[in-house]
């Protein structure tokens, strides 16, 4: 246990301390809470396999960080046993299957117009930068939603043609992702065949600090896929596994083919 303890402690002081200078901090206006829905296998038509995940995007007008809800909620269970096994310097049991759960775990930090994804790929977390989305916005169409008039907006991402509904009424270049770069910030956004979906169900005033939440390898968006496929080809290289589970590890990365980032 105290191993897993300091190897835990090295994860946090890398991952919580990154990002802090000392100065000021620097405080979101609102959140807002996006329900993001999606399926893994493209051939699997049940709609009863998709996954959802809750997903936060904390902002202001210069900058954001997006995030699983899920993801963070782990990460803090995970803070609380550190630190209090550090003050009572007692081993502390971490029975994994007891902590919060998630499927998404990479993070997006937008400083300016400058966007880092940052995921991690078995031991190590990769970043790679990108900038914002070109967009069409020459629609008469509009809706409501949570009471906000919004506006309709498509672009083609990954190959994939995706429509966003967007509300000047905040009138902030933001959306869940790397799906920013609009006069406004977007309620919702689908691809034309629906594999994926995030659609706002809360937007609420709070200062929450604006930092990355990891810090990561720096790579270009091209060298993080071919790690990524590197690691789904070859799963915890290094590791001695039985080679029927690794087999069968292969297989459900071939069916989680739905990769945002592709």
């Amino acid at each position: 246990m105290k191993s897993i303890l300091f190897f835990l402690s090295a994860v946090f002081i890398n991952t919580f301390l990154f990002g802090q200078n000392g100065g000021s901090k620097n405080l979101s206006e609102m959140e807002v809470k996006y329900t993001y829905t999606f399926v893994r296998d493209t051939i699997d038509s049940d709609q009863s396999h998709r996954a959802i995940e809750t997903m936060i995007l904390d902002l202001n007008t210069n900058s954001s960080i997006y995030y699983s809800e899920g993801f963070m909620k782990r990460r803090r269970a995970l803070e609380n046993i550190v630190n209090t096994a550090r003050s009572s310097k007692v081993s502390a049991e971490i029975k994994i299957e007891n902590l919060p759960k998630y499927t998404i775990g990479y993070s997006v930090y937008r400083n300016g117009t400058q966007i880092y994804v940052t995921n991690n790929l078995y031991r190590d977390f990769y970043t790679f930068e990108s900038a914002f989305l070109k967009w069409n916005v020459d629609f008469n169409e509009v809706k409501n939603i949570l009471g906000y008039k919004c506006y309709k907006a498509t672009t083609i991402f990954n190959k994939r043609l995706y429509t966003a509904w967007y509300t000047k009424d905040i009138p902030i270049s933001e959306g869940p992702y790397r799906f920013k770069g609009l006069p406004g910030l977007i309620l919702e956004l689908r691809d034309k065949k629906g594999l994926d979906t995030f659609q706002a169900v809360e937007i609420e005033k709070k200062q929450v600090e604006i930092i990355p939440l990891q810090k990561g390898i720096p790579v270009t968006r091209e060298q993080y896929i071919q790690k990524r496929e590197e690691f789904r080809n070859n799963p915890y290289p290094g590791r001695i596994m039985d080679k029927v589970k690794k087999e069968q590890l292969m297989e459900m990365n071939k069916k989680n083919n739905n990769l945002i980032e592709r």
